[in-house]
C-alpha cells in the first residue's frame, strides 16, 4: 500500500508485471548468497529471492524522466524497502540476490528458462521470487511476507 502511495505520489511505477516476457541474452551467472551484479544479464538458477534495483545509466535516465528530486525522494525509500526486505529473506532462509543488471534469465531444475527484461523506466526497484521450478513471481518489495508465504512456501 506505501509502494502504491509512493508511485501514485511521484509518477514512477515500481513494477510493471505486463512489461516482464521480454527475450533477452544470457552472459552472467550468479551463485553467491547476496550478490551485486551490474552488466546486461544475470542468469539466475535454484531457489532465491532477487532484489533488483536501477543501475548508474539507468538513475540518470529516471533523473531526467522525474526530475532529481522525486528520484532522490523514490531512491531513499526504496533503499529502506530493500533492506527491510533483505533481512527478512534471508531470516526465512532464502538466498538473496541483488542485481542491478537489465535482463534477468531464470532457468528452473527442469530447464525451463523465463527472461525478463527490466530495462524499461517502469522497472526501478523490485522484487522476484524464483521457487526453481516455476516462472519467477513478482513480490511486494515494502511488504513481501504474504508473496513469500504463497510463492516460497516459507
Amino acid at each position: 500500500m506505501v509502494r502504491l502511495l509512493l508511485s501514485a505520489l511521484l509518477a514512477l511505477p515500481l513494477l510493471a508485471p505486463a512489461q516482464t516476457r521480454r527475450a533477452a541474452r544470457p552472459t552472467t551467472t550468479t551463485t553467491a548468497v547476496t550478490t551485486s551484479a551490474q552488466g546486461s544479464t544475470l542468469q539466475v538458477t535454484g531457489v532465491c529471492a532477487v532484489i533488483y534495483a536501477p543501475n548508474p545509466a539507468k538513475m540518470n535516465r529516471l533523473r531526467q524522466q522525474y526530475g532529481e528530486s522525486n528520484i532522490n525522494t523514490s531512491a531513499d525509500d526504496n533503499h529502506i524497502f530493500v533492506a527491510r526486505s533483505r533481512a527478512y529473506l534471508q531470516e526465512k532462509g532464502l538466498r538473496v540476490v541483488e542485481t542491478t543488471a537489465t535482463q534477468l534469465r531464470f532457468t528452473t531444475a527442469a530447464g525451463a528458462t523465463t527472461v525478463l527484461d527490466i530495462s524499461g523506466l517502469a522497472f526501478s526497484w523490485g522484487l522476484l521470487l524464483f521457487n526453481g521450478r516455476s516462472a519467477p513471481q513478482e513480490a511486494n518489495l515494502a511488504d513481501p511476507a504474504t508473496d513469500v508465504q504463497t510463492v516460497m512456501k516459507k
